[in-house]
């Protein structure tokens, strides 16, 4: 009897600390709550559905079989639906909701007053088999895309292991001229086993979906640690890596590339006159047509304030000239509405192509910020090319 209780307190103790992790994470911390919330309510039913079963006083040993099993069919079910939400896969609520109130009262009344224990037992692993092979199917390739395949193939061996254990236990209930290995033991070390693999199943679910939620976490702080909040574009630390490594490439293989260093024109008037909300409004739609009218090759960032940097790899002095050229008319093709304001956007740039691998980054970046001060000194809405500063690439004055 001691042992048994010590086997229910280890289970209770299992369950209660995944399902507090679970729900730490989705009331607390605010890591995938809608998920974190699902697979607190998947880890409650699996350990709720394992005390029943260690309890042979709570009630008859029929019932408490079936509800157990009904409690971890209802188990899969919350886990597939915390992944579905977790990767934003089509869910279909009303199936999920139909299945887990169907596998409870058939379970508990069907099955318990006709005496269909078999019956309840396996319909109810059926069900979690049919669950875990329908998550593996929908989560392997959303899994792949958004981590990488050893994080989708670790999803996988969970759900084959519940798979597997459920299609053991289906198999127990049907007559086989012989009585199965597993069914020969003892019912205390039957019970142990049970519980011991399942508590094992419950960490290595926790241990998994923990891990694939903290990934997203770091990619979200890494892609926050690279972007501009505001505009979504690179951050001055992301383009600069990238100038230092294209800055490398040239050293090593002479291949040139070009920089653009972009400002908005007369962008505080736009702050004074409109207030700070038009002021965002107008770097988030510059920021957008400069990123649609790129190459998919170029990288364009938010340098600071309204300055942003475009980096051109593998393009000469000519090309950088008509790329530019592209750039500032697709900013300044039409005005930017605010409210019932139009207000129209110029954008001033200045062009350093580098192609001599003896001159380094910050005298490059130098030499752009020196045509695009020339670009603002003479007259604004022009792209000036640090080659030659006496003959800018003009549009209208604005």
């Amino acid at each position: 009897m001691e042992s048994h209780h010590l086997l229910l307190a280890f289970v209770v103790m299992t369950h209660t600390l995944t399902s507090g992790m679970w729900w730490a994470a989705g009331s607390w911390m605010g890591l995938s709550s809608r998920a974190a919330h699902c697979w607190m309510i998947a880890s409650l039913s699996n350990g709720l559905g394992l005390c029943l079963l260690l309890s042979p006083s709570l009630a008859s040993s029929e019932l408490r079989v079936l509800a157990a099993c009904a409690f971890a069919a209802l188990g899969a079910l919350w886990l597939r639906e915390g992944l579905q939400i977790f990767l934003k896969l089509p869910r279909a609520e009303t199936r999920q909701l139909l299945l887990s109130i169907g596998v409870v009262a058939f379970n508990i009344l069907v099955c318990v007053p006709l005496g269909w224990q078999a019956v309840g037992v396996a319909v109810s692993s059926t069900l979690v088999v049919l669950t875990m092979i329908w998550s593996m199917r929908e989560v392997m390739q959303p899994l792949s895309q958004e981590f990488h395949r050893g994080v989708a193939w670790a999803a996988l061996l969970m759900f084959g292991a519940i798979a597997v254990s459920s299609a053991l236990i289906g198999l127990s209930q049907v007559e086989w001229g012989s009585p199965l290995p597993w069914l020969t033991i003892s019912l205390d070390l039957q019970q142990f086993l049970l519980a011991f693999i399942s508590v094992k199943l419950s960490i290595l679910t926790s241990f998994v979906l923990g891990y694939i939620v903290v990934m997203r976490l770091v990619a979200r702080l890494e892609h926050l640690s690279l972007h501009d909040v505001l505009t979504g574009l690179l951050n001055r630390r992301a383009i600069e890596a990238m100038l230092d490594r294209e800055a490398q490439r040239l050293e090593r293989f002479s291949e040139p590339f070009s920089i653009l260093l972009i400002d908005i024109d007369h962008f505080k008037l736009v702050n004074d006159r409109l207030g700070h909300a038009a002021g965002d409004q107008v770097l988030i739609e510059v920021a957008r047509r400069l990123q649609a009218e790129a190459r998919e090759v170029d990288h364009v960032a938010r340098y600071g304030g309204e300055e942003f940097c475009v980096l051109l790899p593998h393009t000469d002095h000519e090309g950088a000239l008509q790329a530019a050229e592209r750039l500032r008319e697709s900013v300044c093709e039409r005005p930017i509405i605010w409210g019932e304001a139009s207000v129209p956007v110029t954008i001033s740039m200045g062009l350093v192509c580098a192609e001599d691998p003896r001159e380094r980054l910050p005298s490059l970046l130098r030499r752009a910020d020196a045509a695009l001060y020339e670009a603002k000194e003479g007259g604004r809405n022009m792209v000036v090319s640090a080659r030659d500063n006496a003959s800018p690439s003009e549009g209208k004055p604005g």
